[in-house]
Formats: C-alpha cells, structure tokens, sequence
C-alpha cells in the first residue's frame, strides 16, 4: 500500500510539472503569435501619400491607381479627391479652408497601404521611383525615419523573443527529462530483473514509452484548457487581444504544444530505460 501511494504521488507530480513547463512554454507561443500580429499591424499603418497636381484629370488618377493596385507590394490604395480632402479638413478644423482663401487649397491624392513584407526603406523607395515616373504626380511623401525606426524595433523583438523561446524549449526538455527519468528511476531494479528473464529491450521499454506518451498528450491538453481559459478572461478584459490572437495561431500553439510534450515524455522514457538496461546490476546501486 505505501509503495502505491508512493507511485500514485509520484505520477501525480509528474503530470503537475509537466503541465506547468508546457502551460509556460505555450504562454511563451501565445506572446510570438501576438508580437507577429502586432508587427503586421503596425506594417500596414505605413502609409505612402502620391499627391497629384491640379491640372491632372480624374480618369487619369483613376487609371494611374489601376496600375499601382495591380503591383504586389500594394495592400490596398484609397483615392481621395480634392472636394474630399477639403470636406475632412473642414470637420477637422470646424471652418471651411476655400471660404477663407477663395479656392481650394487641396489636391487629390492616393493612400497606399504595402503588404507587411514588403514594408521597408528599401522596398518604399524602389516603389518611390516606379510612381514618380508617371505623369501628373507632384510628390510622394512617407517618413523613411519612422519606417526605418519601427522595423528595427521589431527585428530587435522578434530576435528576443525567439531567444527566449529556444532557451525556454531547452529549460522545458531538460526538467521533463528529469521527471521522466526519476519516475522509471524507482523501477531499474525492476528492469534488470526483466532483462534477466530473456525480455527484449523492445519489450521492456513500450509500456514506459506507452505511459509517458499519455502522460505527455493530457498534459499538453490541461495546459491547453488552461491558457485557454486565461486567454478568455484576458479577451473579456481587453479586446484588442482577440484580434493580435488568430484562431490559427491559437491552433498551432495548441497542438504544438501537446505533441511537444508527447515527444519529449516519450523520447526521455525511452532514453531512460535504455541507459538503465546498459548498467550492470552493481552499478544501479550508485546512481
């Protein structure tokens, strides 16, 4: 009966730690999935302003955007025509700017939106050149400082957070590999005596692979309930978390994490077990 309970509180803190280490290591995916959509939407706030010239007609505007829409760096582009451009800054200054001036000082425009992939100084810039060349435009304006400055700041975020998620990968490895092999650690006695009664090492080794693989998939899937349920009260708290966190990713995380955790119980189960029916039965004495 104490040998058993003894078991039973052992496997019990087995999947306890487990879960931890994979509730952490998913905590860890959920804050990359959100630094991506974060970036990607700081990407696409990028905006490229073409400005035309007064003299320049509308149908040709409109086919001048035709042109730059069909371009793979382009997201999406909005025209804004003169009469537009005065109405806005009329709400946004409460006084009419071509009542004041006798005419209107605006001229149409288009507003780029680049794919986040494409949204670099370089990128910009080579965009920059093939527009310039048309005819009717007077300028392209986008701040090449701040576009510079905000892809800096994600290469230096996305590095970190890589970094911590392959240290954190190694840390999970490492402390699963321990539980695993202090749990068959109570039983290599039990394994010597089966390795002299003519048992194969396959035959030894399944049900440990067998259990610890069990072992591996309910912990993942407890971690997975429980960022799932922190992840809930989180949204109903903020919002904006909801769409920084695609169902995809979620999803990715999800089943990353319980094979993670079934790979690495199974692989250290059978590590384990290995190295105990390498030892000779001196030697299991002193470990």
């Amino acid at each position: 009966m104490k040998k058993r309970r003894v078991f039973k509180v052992q496997t019990i803190s087995v999947y306890i730690s487990t879960t931890l280490v994979l509730l952490l290591l998913g905590i860890m995916g959920v804050l990359f999935i959100g630094a991506q959509s974060l970036s990607k939407n700081v990407k696409e706030n990028i905006l490229v302003t073409v400005v035309f010239n007064n003299s320049i007609e509308e149908d040709d505007i409109l086919k001048i955007k035709k042109g730059i829409d069909s371009d793979k760096r382009i997201l999406r582009s909005s025209y804004i025509s003169k009469e537009q451009a005065l109405s806005e800054e009329t709400k946004a200054l409460k006084a009419n700017p071509a009542e004041i001036l006798g005419y209107n000082p605006y001229e149409a425009s288009l507003e780029l939106t680049m794919k986040p992939e494409f949204s670099t100084s370089d990128e910009l810039e080579k965009l920059k050149q093939m527009i310039v060349t048309k005819k009717g435009i007077k300028e392209i304006i986008y701040q090449k400082d701040l576009v510079d400055t905000i892809n800096s700041n994600i290469q230096r975020a996305g590095f970190l957070l890589l970094t911590l998620l392959a240290m954190l990968t190694l840390v999970a490895w490492s402390l699963i590999g321990n539980l695993v092999r202090l749990s068959i650690y109570s039983k290599r006695f039990l394994l010597h005596t089966m390795k002299l009664v003519g048992a194969t090492w396959g035959f030894i080794s399944k049900p440990f692979i067998v259990k610890n693989m069990w072992i591996g998939f309910f912990s993942g899937i407890i971690a997975n309930i429980l960022l799932a349920t922190g992840l809930y009260f989180l949204q109903e708290n903020e919002p904006i978390v909801k769409s920084m966190l695609p169902v995809e990713g979620l999803a990715v995380i999800a089943v990353g994490t319980t094979l993670f955790g079934m790979t690495i119980c199974m692989l250290c189960a059978f590590l384990s077990v290995q190295r105990f029916l390498r030892m000779r039965k001196n030697d299991l004495y002193f470990i």
